[in-house]
């Protein structure tokens, strides 16, 4: 497929999904009959063994760039579900976005050219990025986002359905590279407050921060001071279910937000047993709340942790809005 056209017309006999295998069980319900590939080596077979059918390469998710050879193998094209708007092309466009203080975020879906995240613009999807967010937290409300459009855009990726008016938008600027990253998340005795806020902000949330200060004792790798333990466990029998753990304090107070506006707080005090048998205190730090307690338009409830680090509990936020059956 040259650079310059659009999507190829053509009906493809079959699609390959090329992704992580962690997130293949997930996405293969809304690509029925897809051949899913894990590696370029797989991609690269599947291609050369079946190259009288005209195939169609979905990728989402897949963490190395596609060579020029095995697109151009693709005769009805190749689509990229890519986590982030057409603004941070490349790696990492979580902290970028962080960084820059956008105000949105969203998935890009666009033709595959050899350049990485560089082809023709297809569809776009955004949502807002609410205060105090960390990168994770970022991942977290972006996923839900490319399921959606995954399962909006399945017809079309099989040929079945026209594709919608592209949206009429372009990338900014080259995409990132895993090296622009890390020099992003070095924090020096010479930056002003204010930058060193921007790159904790983009940076610090979870265990596997990269965030590194360097000092005149050499380079530190930064750590995250929350102490609250805990997970949102997800939708059960009717009520989203959760529990958060303070080993210096009784309980734990959890702000609830939906769909990014405050909707009061909960105090983090029923009994979890598994949690007790996991040997955090006494178990008596769940929490859980009634959907019936929730607008009937919600659509994302977050969870917060006012009073530490980590101000969002990890497996929020929870999703209401799911992909169409």
């Amino acid at each position: 497929m040259a650079e310059d056209q659009s999507l190829a017309a053509d009906v493809p006999d079959r699609l390959i999904l090329a992704t992580a295998a962690a997130l293949a069980p997930t996405l293969a319900p809304l690509l029925p009959g897809a051949v899913i590939v894990t590696s370029l080596m797989e991609l690269g077979t599947e291609l050369v063994h079946h190259s009288r059918l005209v195939t169609r390469l979905v990728s989402v998710g897949f963490d190395k760039q596609i060579p020029a050879s095995l697109l151009s193998a693709c005769r009805a094209g190749a689509v990229n579900f890519h986590p982030a708007p057409p603004d941070y092309p490349g790696s990492a466009a979580n902290h970028l976005a962080l960084y820059e203080g956008a105000a949105y975020f969203g998935v890009t879906v666009h033709i595959m050219v050899a350049a990485l995240d560089a082809g023709p613009i297809l569809a776009f999807d955004q949502f807002s990025i609410p205060s105090g967010i960390g990168h994770r937290s970022l991942d977290e409300l972006t996923w839900p986002v490319l399921l959606r459009m995954l399962d909006r855009l399945s017809p079309c990726l099989l040929g079945k359905q026209p594709w919608p008016r592209a949206p009429g938008l372009s990338w900014r600027g080259p995409a990132r590279r895993r090296a622009d990253i890390l020099a992003l998340s070095q924090v020096t005795p010479s930056m002003d407050e204010r930058e060193r806020q921007r790159r904790w902000r983009a940076f610090h949330e979870g265990p596997d921060s990269i965030l590194t200060y360097h000092r005149e004792e050499g380079a530190v790798a930064y750590r995250c001071g929350g102490r609250v333990l805990g997970w949102v466990d997800g939708i059960i029998d009717g009520a989203i279910h959760g529990w958060a753990y303070d080993p210096g304090a009784a309980s734990v107070t959890v702000r609830v937000e939906v769909d990014g506006r405050a909707a009061g707080n909960l105090l983090a005090s029923a009994f979890r047993g598994d949690v007790a048998a996991a040997g955090h205190g006494d178990g008596r730090c769940g929490f859980s709340i009634p959907l019936a307690a929730l607008p009937v338009e919600a659509a994302r409830v977050d969870f917060l942790l006012p009073f530490d680090e980590w101000s969002r509990l990890p497996g929020g936020p929870v999703m209401l809005v799911r992909p169409s059956a």
